[in-house]
């Protein structure tokens, strides 16, 4: 089982550049939609006037979606950030999400927060210590369902446990192998901490 949002964060966690969706990249316009009647509209979430590129019977496709108009769209998702974005740190992870919900002031007074940002900001929050244990394992080569299996030990009160294990003692991430094959062998007992940081797992 698959859950796309979470999927997302784990590609922004591990800094493979698109998330997979658009709302959580950088920049859009890869969505658009074609009416019944051959008009082209920049995304499906603006079907409005001033988005339609043109109509697919009067023109080529690929000339309407590499047009100036579809370009400009794509990459003011970006431009058109408020400083509070642009200064966020879970902005690797949600870009300000999509421009369709950025309709709200900034404390500062600048138009165009997003209204899901308090709600995005605790998730990304609540997910980064998971996600840093995930893509560690990831990175190393393991599983990502141990993740489960790690949380769990912490859980039961024996995180403190991980930094004074033996080197031949059994992994805690219950792998079954000495702790020196699995998350030792790299000479850390860390899974991840500290800030949020895709570039620190």
């Amino acid at each position: 089982m698959f859950v796309q949002t979470f999927e997302a964060a784990v590609r922004s966690w591990m800094g493979l550049g698109s998330s997979g969706m658009c709302i959580f990249d950088p920049t859009c316009g890869h969505g658009l939609a074609l009416e019944h009647n051959g008009d082209l509209y920049s995304c499906d979430h603006f079907v409005e006037p001033k988005h339609l590129l043109g109509n697919i019977g009067e023109r080529h496709m690929m000339d309407l979606v590499g047009s100036d108009q579809q370009q400009t769209f794509g990459r003011d998702k970006l431009d058109t950030l408020p400083r509070c974005c642009l200064e966020c740190e879970v902005r690797f992870a949600c870009h300000g999400e999509c421009p369709r919900n950025r309709f709200l002031t900034t404390p500062d007074g600048e138009p165009r927060l997003n209204y899901l940002c308090a709600g995005y900001k605790q998730y990304f929050h609540h997910i980064d210590r998971p996600l840093k244990i995930l893509t560690g394992l990831l990175r190393r080569g393991f599983p990502a369902e141990q993740v489960m299996q790690v949380l769990a030990h912490e859980d039961a009160g024996n995180a403190t446990a991980t930094k004074k294990i033996g080197r031949n003692a059994p992994c805690p991430c219950g792998s079954g192998r000495k702790y020196k094959k699995c998350h030792g062998r790299d000479g850390s007992s860390r899974y991840g901490n500290g800030p949020l940081n895709p570039e620190r797992p």
